[in-house]
């Protein structure tokens, strides 16, 4: 799934859309962030599963970045 979160430049406070927190995102939410990504865990899952949630975003950025190519050539 691809969306945004809409972030207050002069408050930081984030809008995070309803369809993300229906699905458990709510409350302390962890994450992980470097120079050009946030990634950020379901509450509660373990380590393996977000290991598992990553290699099929790696898989998705993959498929589209090979849309992207395909387009370039046709």
């Amino acid at each position: 799934m691809k969306g945004q979160i809409r972030i207050n430049p002069k408050t930081g406070i984030a809008y995070i859309p309803d369809n993300i927190r229906q699905e458990g995102f709510e409350g302390e939410v962890e994450l992980l962030a470097n120079a050009k990504t946030v990634t950020l865990f379901l509450p509660g899952a373990s380590l393996e599963e977000i290991e598992q949630s990553l290699q099929i975003v790696l898989q998705d950025i993959q498929l589209r970045m090979g849309r992207k190519d395909a387009k370039a050539v046709a």
